[in-house]
Order: structure tokens, then sequence, then C-alpha cells
């Protein structure tokens, strides 16, 4: 056999290498082509013209970016990842409406199971998306239908760590089964969960939906960044602009627009609004949202208040076709009574009408003051400004009242009576199982509750007084008339009132606000415990949720396990555990309870009257549209 020279084999040795970086190199590019692929099963983010995405933002913009990044708008809709989701996904065992849902994970994706009454199971379902993040978190699911998605019929409660069904973590009907439909998400979630979105309709469930980015993102505030970032590449331009601190015209900043401007920034997704007409609507769907920010109005769209005089023939529309869109919102008057819509109550505030107050009043979009505070406070506490959680949010504008705030409120000047938030902004909008202050500046009126049914500022805190009782210190106070009082009115408290006969609503309001150590100190403890067990078997799941986590702030009840979705025989039997705990446990046997709180001597409800008012409650089903 011959002897292969040396030059043979170095040249087989480079032809072998060459040969194998040719297959490594082809292997590579499959994988980054396969990689670079958009996923079919889910929305995407695309490349939107004239959006840049936040990371674009980040080089020159550090500590922007880092606030924003801290904050809850980021996180409105994130892909689902094992960093975002609760921890516990792969775990998941629920069942609901005669289905079994099981989680599994497969490497770093996640998918439900869903086995059927008869038995089957379903081909498996990719968890792709996540809405919310702090405080309820909805996945969303692939359907086989393209980009459309569908939600999974269980919410995550992050301050609980627990699962519950989507229908009872909102206030709706407890006969109401499914909450969101097929493509739910793509139709109306993505409107102002993410930025830029086009949820791009096709046919029958299909929809093609892209966003120019997941979240609610810098672009979605300061408008299109490509071209502020290629002109701004050239570093002349930008000295230029900071030596002579002219605005940049290539992006907006809300803190350099007028007020209403500014806050309209905030009300493209803080508002009820609805379309002008259906080729808007369309446009909408197809190309998304034509509002910029500083525009001076929503182009496409219009911000529903009830009450006025404009866009009569759209609201008259929506009343035909809608007959309960009003009442799912707003209180009677027109106050908007959801959380999530803010903006409203903004612009029918006097404060507003004055053109120099804006969301940004009081709030700021990215953490201004370093060191005051920490990001994950800010954060938390709605991006407030800091020491704007206090009266300094009024006083910066009502100066005058800042040298005798009692002369003013009446109360003690570090009392909660005496904190401007709490008359003015009284917490009548609920949403998110939890009530929450209206953005609507207004001053309590017993007119309110009579005419509206909406609890009153005074009442939410005296929560064993009447309305005849507010009605009398207010015109003491205030000059404001006596009204009209019906003989319940003169004599039982208003919260009681609220929360045995009033609408589903009315009565989380009322639950929640048991709960308030300010409302605990000002009317007392003793006589809350028997309403609040009460209020647990409360056919609507948002009201016995907020009636347990309230019974928890009170002494003998902070650890008492409570599930809110159980059956109903469950139910009955864990509130008379917890009545019968209070009763012998835990009640003072030397308290007294006032007549108004319907209470007799040893602690009972006054049964004669409890039962009238129970029956007169109004049952009338109401969907609280969040």
């Amino acid at each position: 056999m011959p002897k292969l020279s040396r030059s043979w084999w170095h040249g087989f040795f480079i032809s072998a290498t060459i040969a194998g970086a040719g297959i490594l190199t082809s292997i590579s590019l499959r994988d980054f082509r396969t990689e670079a692929l958009p996923p079919e099963n889910r929305p995407i983010q695309s490349g939107i013209p004239g959006y840049a995405t936040s990371s674009a933002c980040r080089t020159c913009h550090v500590e922007n970016y880092t606030s924003w990044h801290g904050s809850f708008h980021r996180t409105m809709t994130q892909v689902a990842t094992p960093t975002s989701l609760p921890d516990d996904m792969s775990k998941l065992d629920l069942t609901f409406n005669g289905r079994e849902y099981k989680g599994e994970r497969r490497s770093d994706k996640f998918f439900i199971r869903v086995r059927a009454e008869d038995g089957s199971y379903r081909e498996r379902q990719q968890v792709v998306l996540l809405t919310g993040s702090h405080t309820l978190q909805i996945p969303w699911l692939e359907t086989g239908h393209g980009r459309t998605l569908q939600q999974l019929p269980f919410a995550y409660i992050v301050a609980e760590r627990m699962w519950a069904p989507v229908t009872q973590t909102f206030l709706i009907p407890p006969n109401l089964k499914e909450y969101y439909s097929l493509g739910a998400w793509n139709g109306a979630c993505m409107d102002c969960h993410v930025t830029q979105g086009q949820s791009r309709f096709v046919e029958g469930n299909r929809w093609d939906s892209q966003v120019a980015e997941f979240g609610v993102a810098c672009e979605a505030c300061h408008s299109e960044g490509r071209e502020h970032t290629e002109r701004n590449r050239n570093p002349i331009r930008r000295f230029k602009l900071h030596l002579t601190t002219k605005t940049d015209p290539t992006i907006k900043n809300p803190a350099r627009l007028k007020a209403p401007d500014s806050a309209l920034d905030c009300g493209q997704c803080h508002s009820v609004w609805a379309f002008n007409n259906m080729s808007d609507k369309i446009d909408f769907n197809r190309h998304g949202s034509a509002f910029r920010p500083g525009a001076h109005d929503l182009a496409q769209r219009f911000v529903v208040q009830p009450q006025p005089a404009d866009h009569t023939e759209e609201k008259d529309f929506i009343r035909r076709t809608e007959p309960d869109f009003f009442r799912s919102r707003f209180w009677d008057d027109g106050m908007v009574r959801v959380t999530g819509r803010e903006f409203n109550g903004v612009q029918a505030s006097p404060c507003f009408r004055g053109g120099e107050f804006s969301c940004i009043s009081c709030h700021e979009m990215h953490l201004d003051s370093p060191g005051q505070t920490s990001l994950e406070k800010w954060a938390r506490t709605a991006q407030l400004k800091p020491k704007l959680d206090s009266d300094a949010a009024c006083l910066q504008c009502h100066r005058t009242m800042a040298t005798n705030i009692s002369g003013h409120t009446h109360h003690v000047a570090d009392s909660s009576g005496s904190r401007c938030y709490n008359c003015h902004m009284p917490r009548t909008t609920f949403g998110l199982l939890h009530a929450m202050r209206s953005h609507q500046v207004s001053s309590p009126t017993v007119v309110e509750s009579i005419n509206y049914g909406r609890p009153n500022a005074c009442n939410l805190c005296h929560l064993n007084q009447t309305l005849a009782w507010t009605a009398q210190k207010l015109e003491a106070w205030y000059h404001e008339p006596m009204p009209q009082l019906s003989s319940d009115d003169r004599n039982i408290a208003a919260a009681v009132q609220w929360i045995v006969k009033g609408d589903a609503g009315q009565r989380a309001l009322i639950a929640w606000g048991m709960g308030w150590e300010s409302a605990q100190k000002t009317a007392g403890r003793d006589w809350i415990y028997p309403y609040l067990i009460y209020s647990m078997s409360d056919p609507y799941a948002a009201v016995r949720f907020d009636a347990w986590k309230s019974l928890q702030t009170l002494p003998g009840f902070s650890d008492f396990s409570f599930t809110y979705t159980a059956a109903d025989d469950l139910i009955s039997e864990v509130t008379a555990y917890a009545y019968e705990k209070w009763l012998r446990e835990i009640r003072d046997p030397n308290a007294t309870y006032q007549p108004e709180t319907v209470l007799d001597a040893d602690g009972h409800f006054r049964q004669d009257i409890f039962q009238r008012l129970r029956s007169e409650r109004d049952d009338k089903p109401i969907i609280l549209a969040e």
C-alpha cells in the first residue's frame, strides 16, 4: 500500500475542515432562520412603521428607561416565560364548569390540557401571553387559529398567591360562566395593554394581531421614536437642542404639553371611549390608533361622558345596541364607577376645567426624584409624585387652605377626616377586587347617595352613621340644604343599608370599606364583624372576597381561611363557623351597639329590620365593565 504524502494529508485536513465548517454554518443558519421566524400561534411584535421600541430609548435615557422598566405599565402584557408566569403554572390542576385544567412544562414553554366531562382530553394548548402583573394575571392560550387567543378561564390573584375562575375575579352575575369569548384579547384587551396594537381581524375566529411592543412602553406616551433616534445620532443636533432649550419636534413630552392634551395622553387608555363610526372602527382594527401624543382628541374615538350633549347620535346608538353600557360603567349622574377609566373622572372635575390640571399634576411616569422613595414603592403607589400621597397634592394649588386645614374640614388636622383625598376623592370606583379612589374631584353630599346610590365620603368613613347625621353636619358646616329623607335614612346607618340592600357594586364597596383602618377607628370595629361574615355568603364572588379580606383586618380573624370560590354549602358552613367564633370567642360581652347598626344588645341582627332590608336588596344583575 503506497504511503500518502504529508501534502496529501494536509490537503485532506483542510478540505475536511472546510466541509465541516460548511455543515456547521448550514446548521447555524437553519437554526437562526428558525429563531428569526416569528411564532405563528400568538400576536407578535412587528416592525410597525415609525416605531423603534423602548430598547432604542435606553442608550440615551438610562434613568427614564430604568423607572419605566420598573413600572407596571411595562408588564401589562408579557410573553409567557418562566419568569413572567406564576411560579406554580406547571402544577396547575383546577376544575371549572365541568372541565379539568392541568398545567405542563416543556423546557421553557407551558401548556394546558383540558379534560371534558366525558373524560376525553383535548389537544394541549400552549400558554403564550400574560395580561397583568401586580394584582391580577390572566394567561392566554393558543387556539390553532393563527394569532387568535383564548383565555384560560382562571386568573391568578397575586397578593393571595391563588387561582380563581376569571368570572369570580370581576364583579359579574354569578350565573355568568364565561366572561371572555374566543378572540377577546385580539378584539378588545390589546386596545390598551400594548403599544400601538393592530387587531387585524381576518375572518371567523381568526386574527393576525401585531403590536409595536408588548406592554405600555415609551412610544405609547411619547409617540413614534424612529425618526427621533435616527436624527439624534448626530451629536451636534443634540447639543444644539440642549443649548437652545428648544423642544425636539421629533418626540412628544407630556410634561411640556398643555394640561388637557397631556391628560389625553393617559386618557387614550384610561377612559371609557367609543368609536365615532364603523369606518373609524375598521381603521383602528387594521392600522391601530390614529391618536398621537400631543393631539387634542382621540381621532377615531371619543371619550364617552353620559351627561354632556356631545356625540348625541353616537351615544343614542350605544343606548339602543347596548342597553346596560352606561349602567355597567357609570353612576346615574354620570360619575364613572369602574377603575381603569380615571380620565373620565379627571375630565369631569372642576380642577380640569381650569385648564391647568392634568394627570401629571399628581402622578409621574418616571421617578424624577430619585432617593426620595424606592422604585418598588413608587410603582405600587400608583406612581404618585414624591410627597403627593398626602394633602400636598391638593395644596400645591389650594395654598390658602394650608394654614388652617381644620377650619375647612371641621376635623382634627392630623385625622383622616382632614385628608383632602378622603373627602374629595373617596373610594367609589371598583375593579380588580378593590374599591379605589374616584378621580372626579367633588364635594360630599347626601343627595348623591339618595338620588344616585353612590356612597358619599362622610358615610364611607362614618360607617355607623345615618344619612340624616351626615346631612345635618353638611348643613351646619357648609350650608348644604337638608334633603328629604326616608325613615330608614333617618334611623339606619347608610353603610348598613348599602351592604344589605344595595346593588352588588354598592355591597362590594362597603365590604371593602369595612376593612379600611380609618373607618374602623372612626366607626368602631365590634359591630362590623356580623356584616362582613354575612357578606361572605353574598351571591357575587367579588363581594365575598372583599368581605373576607376585610374580616382578616379585624382582631381574631387575621389568619382566617376561606375559599371564596367554594360551593354554596361549604361557604354556608364556613360562615356559620365564623359567626359562632365571633359570638363566642371574640365579641366583648360588655359591648353596646348603636340602634343605627341594627344589632341588638347581644350582637344579633334585629331580624324584623334586617329581613326587611334583605327583601329590598337590589338583585338586578350587574356587570362592572373594568
